[in-house]
């Protein structure tokens, strides 16, 4: 029953953390239906930059994704306006500290910043992927605006006949000053257009067929602790499990 209470004790301290900003209900701002993509925004009090949703659905395993986000050399072909993706620490298998460069169209200077990613795992076989800036990892580079802070998600969602929900979350603060047009297409064309590449991306050949001790760990301890409260049931009842 321990165990139980500690893993409530965590999703509820997820729901506490992503209530802390005050937002606005979301509100659709593309739509492509040949592949599924929903981009939607909200308005974040104190914020320029509105956070983002993509939501779409794809025919792939949870693993292939995972496969393609560990691809280091490979994100700047698929994550839109990135051109450095460069990991600086890797403080273990599911956590890394990578240093970014997003490109901004003349006369707008290019953003970077340094952002920590963690992978998690839970009982269902749902991967989180975590980022969230620490702008004061490595040196200011005087050729780029840093970024504050950058705080969001991938989320990989397994549902029925080999589909998964992929969900990329964000919100961050670009530093400076940037002009109204660009605010509102950043936070459109980057979840639109980095879904629409990750489509065709992650069906290639070198991500198929892996597999992750960190998913297959959280779904068996899962189980054990499914086991655990039935075997207590059934003690309680005066019944022996075998």
């Amino acid at each position: 029953m321990k165990r139980l209470t500690i893993l409530a004790s965590a999703a509820l301290l997820s729901l506490s953390q992503l209530s802390l900003a005050d937002v606005s209900p979301w509100q659709l701002e593309a739509h492509d239906e040949d592949k599924d993509i929903k981009v939607f925004t909200r308005e974040v009090e104190g914020s320029e930059l509105k956070e983002f949703k993509g939501v779409t659905h794809i025919k792939a395993s949870v693993n292939a994704f995972v496969a393609l986000l560990k691809d280091d050399p490979q994100a700047t072909s698929w994550m839109h306006n990135v051109i450095v993706f460069d990991v600086k620490e890797r403080v273990s298998d599911e956590e890394t500290v990578i240093y970014t460069v997003n490109e901004a169209p003349w006369p707008v200077t290019n953003r970077d910043t340094y952002i920590r990613s963690i992978m998690t795992a839970d009982a269902n076989g749902v991967v989180t992927s975590s980022i969230k800036a620490e702008p004061d990892y490595g040196n200011v580079d005087e050729d780029f605006v840093r970024m504050p802070s950058v705080d969001g998600a991938w989320t990989f969602t397994p549902q029925d006949e080999g589909i998964v929900e992929v969900v990329y979350q964000v919100h961050a603060n670009p530093g400076g000053s940037l002009p109204d047009w660009l605010v509102n297409a950043i936070v459109v064309e980057t979840p639109m257009e980095t879904l629409t590449n990750l489509h065709d991306k992650v069906q290639e050949e070198q991500y198929q067929n892996k597999t992750y001790a960190f998913i297959e760990t959280a779904m068996k301890a899962s189980q054990s602790v499914a086991q655990e409260l039935v075997n207590e049931e059934l003690a309680g009842e005066g019944i022996v499990s075998e």
